[in-house]
């Protein structure tokens, strides 16, 4: 068997998530990582990597020519530019070292520590503009996708994320058809790999690019504007779609991010990193993106900070790394994989009360389990007649610690409420698991 068939990733065969080619369970945990390419050099590429291996995560999602706060063509840490010239169909490869072999050197890095590199060819603005000069048309980012794709083809462990922060229609269909050329491109040239599109905050790819024969899964930007966004209800928007593609939340609130850009409207916090994350878990999406406002440029204090939209951002990267919301992705990950991937649903009908705004509940149903979180602790009452099974296994998962403790107490038959730990408030959150005793699992979080 192949390396790259080890690495292989496809659709399942419900199109409802990314699984190994021999239809193994696989997760996606998903780190922003934008200026991966420019910005760390070789040492801390290894540093950055284990850490992030460690916590389990599996995707590091990159952008190879970065825009927002950086110009075209922008030199990586060694100085070396992508391109001659500004243009992007004449990559510079001259020299024994230069941008593509240092990009070459962070992708196989990455494969040292089973990591994906979620490979954004461009950031948006370089087609939308957003006020920032327009570099790539139709003919030009055909030429440079076709190159780049035709040099990472073979490499077991790249996605392809097209897009990039973009609606991808700001100057209508003339940007509609540059993105569908570039993912045509990529499709055509590198038809082994997965592709997708990382839209603007508050979109999915799934606005434009649903029905696209390049695009294999969906990915929504729940964003940063504003507490108890319902990223829950974007992932119900993409799994209501026919044909049936996975979707995943790729960009959701950054730990540490100011609530809608302003300090004034307070920060985003561990909580709001889970709750992001078992919102849209539970209403069917396959994987998840965390992301800290420190890490996604791998921000070191005074640099570019006297640039307005980096006036928030004050720690270096390195000590953002082991934030709690970081560590807590790894919980997300290994409750998810504690049981079987395979037909689970999101499945609110197990719920008979169900308080909205930041107290909603979301539940799941999966092979003789069900997952129901509740982000303040509220009691949780359920509709036992929902459940295929009456021999009941119940658990609280705290999603703080990954710890699981056990529930001793008698079950009605038709209905029944649960009491998680503690009094009801914002951030209390706990994972209620009722499990098909038969199934004889093991306790929640617990990968066997």
């Amino acid at each position: 068997m192949s390396e790259n068939y080890c690495w292989r990733l496809r659709v399942s065969d419900d199109n409802r998530f990314l699984v190994k080619a021999d239809s193994s369970s696989w997760f996606w945990l998903g780190d922003t990582a934008w200026d991966l390419f420019t910005r760390l050099n070789r040492e801390e590429l290894h540093e950055y990597f284990r850490n992030r291996q460690e916590k389990g995560f599996t995707v590091i999602q990159g952008v190879v020519l970065m825009g927002y706060h950086v110009d075209f063509n922008t030199p990586n840490i060694y100085g070396h530019r992508p391109f001659i010239d500004d243009d992007p169909t004449r990559p510079d490869t001259r020299g024994g070292e230069n941008f593509w072999t240092h990009a070459d050197y962070i992708i196989d890095t990455a494969s040292q520590y089973e990591i994906y590199i979620g490979i954004l060819p461009t950031w948006g603005d370089h087609v939308a503009g957003y006020g920032r000069p327009v570099r790539l048309n139709k003919e030009n980012a055909q030429v440079y996708a076709e190159w780049l794709v035709n040099r990472y083809k073979t490499r077991p462990n790249v996605i392809w994320i097209n897009g990039g922060d973009v609606k991808g229609d700001e100057n209508g269909e003339k940007d509609v058809e540059i993105w569908n050329t570039i993912g045509e491109t990529i499709k055509r040239v590198d038809p082994d790999h997965l592709v997708t599109f990382h839209p603007r905050g508050g979109r999915s790819s799934s606005r434009l690019f649903h029905n696209e024969s390049w695009l294999d899964f969906n990915m929504i930007q729940s964003g940063h504007s504003h507490l108890n966004r319902h990223n829950d209800d974007q992932i119900d928007a993409d799994y209501r779609l026919t044909p049936v593609k996975p979707t995943l939340d790729g960009e959701p609130r950054y730990e540490s991010h100011p609530v809608n850009w302003k300090p004034i409207n307070g920060y985003f916090i561990d909580f709001d990193e889970r709750q992001a994350a078992y919102w849209s878990l539970f209403a069917g999406a396959f994987g998840h993106t965390y992301g800290h406002v420190n890490m996604w440029r791998f921000n070191v204090p005074g640099v570019d900070q006297a640039k307005e939209h980096f006036q928030m951002m004050d720690l270096h990267w390195r000590q953002v790394m082991d934030f709690p919301g970081a560590f807590q992705m790894t919980y997300v990950r290994s409750l998810m994989l504690s049981r079987p991937q395979k037909g689970r649903i999101p499945y609110q009908e197990l719920l008979i009360d169900n308080p909205e705004q930041g107290a909603r509940m979301r539940a799941c149903l999966g092979d003789g389990y069900a997952f129901i979180y509740t982000p303040y602790g509220m009691p949780i009452k359920i509709k036992l007649s929902a459940l295929s099974w009456s021999d009941y296994s119940c658990w609280w998962y705290d999603p703080r610690t990954g710890a699981a403790s056990s529930i001793d107490s008698k079950i009605g038959s038709k209905s029944h409420s649960f009491a998680p730990p503690g009094r009801p408030y914002r951030g209390n959150d706990w994972i209620l698991v009722i499990d098909d005793g038969a199934k004889n699992y093991p306790p929640p979080g617990v990968v066997k």
